[in-house]
C-alpha cells in the first residue's frame, strides 16, 4: 500500500492521540498530522495534500460541518475523502453530514478496529477511482532511447495513458521504460511522465491495420506531478 497521509482534526488532544493510534496500528506507512480546530485544519489543507481527513463535528472557531462545506466548495479539495467523527448518533445529524458530502461517519465511542475498517474502505475506493480512465483529446509523445513516437490520446488515468499511433512509427516494446509527454486540446501540457509499456495491439483486426494502440503504466509519480495530473483529470471530467 502507498503511504497514507491523514489529517486528524479534533479539539481534544486525547481523541487526536487515539485516532492516530488507530491509524498507525493498521497502516504501516501512515503519516498523521493534527489540527485542533477547523481554522487550523484549513491552513494545513491549503499548504499540503492529504489522502483523508478525520474530523470532529463540535469544535471552537470552525466546526466539522463548516470545514466539510468549505472543502466541498474548494476547487482542489472537494474530492478529498472526509470522515466525520462525532458523538451525535441521531438520524438528522447523520443525514445532515451525508448531504454535506462526508464519505463516512463514525460515532463516538468507537474501537481502533472499527475506525480502521472505515478508513480502509475509503482508501480502497480511492485507489479504484485513481484507475478510472477519462477520455482525452490531444497528442502523446513517447520518448524511448533516442526515438520518439507521436500519436493521439485516447484516455488518461492516474495510473497511465492509452494512445493511438500510426503503424509507421518506431514503437517501444512491451515492458520497455519510456518517458511520456501530453499535450491536450485545452492547452494542458505535461512532460517527463516516467512509465513503462504494458500493451501494444493492432487498432483494427486486419493484417494491414494502419494504427496501433499503446498502453503505458506510470511508475510512482512525484507528488507535484501527481497533483498536476489529478487537476488535469478533474478538468477533463468536467
Amino acid at each position: 500500500m502507498k503511504t497514507l497521509k491523514a489529517l486528524i482534526v479534533d479539539d481534544v488532544a486525547a481523541m487526536r492521540k487515539f485516532l492516530r493510534f488507530g491509524l498507525e496500528k493498521t497502516f504501516p506507512h501512515v503519516t498523521a498530522e493534527e489540527a485542533s480546530n477547523g481554522k487550523e485544519a484549513q491552513a494545513k489543507l491549503e499548504k499540503s495534500d492529504y489522502d483523508i481527513v478525520l474530523c470532529d463535528w463540535e469544535m471552537p472557531q470552525m466546526n466539522g460541518e463548516e470545514l466539510l462545506l468549505w472543502m466541498r466548495q474548494h476547487p482542489t479539495l472537494k474530492k478529498t475523502p472526509f470522515i466525520m467523527v462525532s458523538s451525535r448518533n441521531d438520524k438528522p445529524s447523520v443525514l445532515k453530514a451525508m448531504h454535506g458530502g462526508v464519505d463516512s461517519y463514525v460515532v463516538k465511542p468507537f474501537t481502533a478496529e472499527g475506525l480502521a475498517q472505515k478508513v480502509m474502505a475509503i482508501v480502497e475506493k480511492a485507489d479504484r477511482r485513481e484507475q478510472e480512465r477519462v477520455e482525452a483529446h490531444g497528442q502523446i509523445d513517447i520518448h524511448f532511447g533516442d526515438k520518439v513516437a507521436s500519436g493521439r490520446l485516447i484516455d488518461i488515468s492516474m495510473g497511465g495513458i492509452f494512445g493511438m499511433f500510426g503503424r509507421d512509427n518506431h514503437l517501444p516494446g512491451i515492458f520497455q521504460k519510456v518517458s511520456a509527454g501530453i499535450k491536450l486540446e485545452n492547452s494542458h501540457n505535461m512532460d517527463g511522465l516516467e512509465a513503462f509499456v504494458i500493451r501494444v495491439q493492432a487498432a483494427e483486426a486486419f493484417i494491414d491495420a494502419e494504427n496501433v494502440k499503446v498502453a503505458i503504466k506510470f511508475f510512482e509519480l512525484p507528488p507535484e506531478k501527481a497533483k498536476q495530473l489529478q487537476e488535469m483529470l478533474h478538468s477533463l471530467a468536467g
